[in-house]
């Protein structure tokens, strides 16, 4: 009986905790329970030796790029970040931010989980993260406190706060807007304070931040994916053997798949609710949709060479 006990003790004792930082909450936002989903399916393939904590809602820091950084050090094992963040380690990453680029889920599936997407990967590994998943928070869209939008003119010399992209930034200057870099996490305070006019974003998002509540008109102009990478610290990675490494990628791609399902269901939720807490939606018309494309057109060739050709024309044709 004592043996028993102690060969018990000994592994719950020996199981290894990956501490998981999410600047979304535990259920819910653009991740749903990716977390537990991950947690779980590790937990499994490794029989119990390898366990997932998660913690939520910034409780160990909001700003997504600090999250990134904390992650490459070690401060924490792994966490949820946009892919604009870390484009200095994974510089393919930028075709995400591109306009226009991707048609539909689907299209950004195909992309993410074929060679376009181990090519991403290479790339992050090189510079001490290992990709884990990408996560789809889906199609963004404009929203403002001044006017409603139904097209590019409605749009003059509104301030947006924009991500720290210099594509994004582009963009908005081509539509006509003012863009302001600023982190997500501070842009409750710049719409309540009117520091910024607008802010732009996919429907799960604009949930998980609460910006419904601090926003009046959103237009689904749909102007690019937002696309999240979960890293984990390629050291903290590389202390597993080849059999435990497997399970934690075997397990990242089956959350993977979990999310891409989840938001799908969370787009259609959040815009409800989005309407319900009074901020008008627009729809745009193809009309309208096609002035919007076209003003943002000539940027992709702009920045084609920082991407490269053969990738643009890789992504286009898996549409």
């Amino acid at each position: 009986m004592l043996v028993g006990i102690l060969s018990l003790s000994s592994q719950v004792y020996s199981a290894t905790e990956l501490r998981f930082a999410s600047s979304q909450p535990a259920t819910g936002g653009y991740m749903g329970e990716y977390v537990n989903v991950l947690g779980d399916a590790i937990e499994e393939r490794t029989n119990g030796e390898v366990t997932v904590r998660g913690y939520y809602s910034g409780a160990l820091g909001s700003n997504e790029r600090e999250l990134a950084e904390m992650t490459k050090s070690g401060s924490v094992d792994i966490a949820n970040t946009a892919t604009t963040y870390i484009q200095g380690w994974m510089p393919s990453s930028k075709i995400f931010d591109f306009p226009y680029m991707f048609n539909d889920v689907d299209h950004y599936k195909r992309v993410i989980q074929g060679d376009i997407g181990d090519q991403l990967k290479d790339e992050a590994r090189d510079d001490g993260v290992e990709v884990l998943s990408f996560v789809i928070a889906g199609f963004r869209s404009i929203f403002n406190n001044e006017r409603p939008v139904h097209s590019v003119e409605d749009l003059q010399s509104l301030t947006i706060r924009s991500m720290e992209s210099p594509i994004y930034v582009d963009m908005f200057e081509r539509l006509g807007m003012r863009p302001t870099p600023m982190p997500s996490s501070e842009l409750y305070t710049a719409l309540q304070l009117g520091t910024v006019d607008a802010g732009e974003n996919d429907p799960a998002s604009v949930m998980a931040w609460g910006w419904n509540d601090v926003i009046k008109h959103y237009t689904l102009d749909r102007h690019s994916i937002a696309v999240m990478a979960i890293v984990m610290n390629k050291n903290r990675f590389d202390s597993f053997d080849e059999q435990t490494q497997k399970a934690i990628l075997e397990a990242g791609r089956e959350a993977e798949n979990y999310q891409i399902d989840y938001i799908q269901t969370a787009w259609s939720d959040s815009l409800e609710q989005i309407v319900a807490s009074g901020v008008e939606v627009v729809e745009l018309d193809e009309d309208a949709m096609r002035e919007f494309r076209e003003a943002v057109s000539p940027l992709i060739d702009e920045y084609e060479s920082e991407v490269g050709a053969d990738l643009i024309k890789s992504v286009r044709s898996l549409q």
